[in-house]
């Protein structure tokens, strides 16, 4: 995905939970909590708070919804 892709994906989806593959492979379910002009703020994985995960776009190479 690119950049601008990510950003589209993720702002589809704030207050939601997501399944996010990063540029190293590793996965994580995470729920998105905002998305800004670089990169989001997101919850740690499977929901663990506080939500003070912040992720560059180009740091992140897929994203799938959870429960939809």
């Amino acid at each position: 995905m690119t950049a601008e892709e990510v950003k589209a994906e993720l702002l589809a989806n704030i207050g939601r939970r997501v399944r996010i593959r990063y540029i190293n492979g590793t996965a994580e379910s995470v729920d998105v909590h905002s998305v800004d002009d670089e990169g989001c703020l997101h919850s740690g994985p499977d929901g663990v708070e506080p939500a003070g995960w912040w992720t560059r776009f180009d740091s992140i190479t897929d994203i799938k919804p959870i429960g939809l």
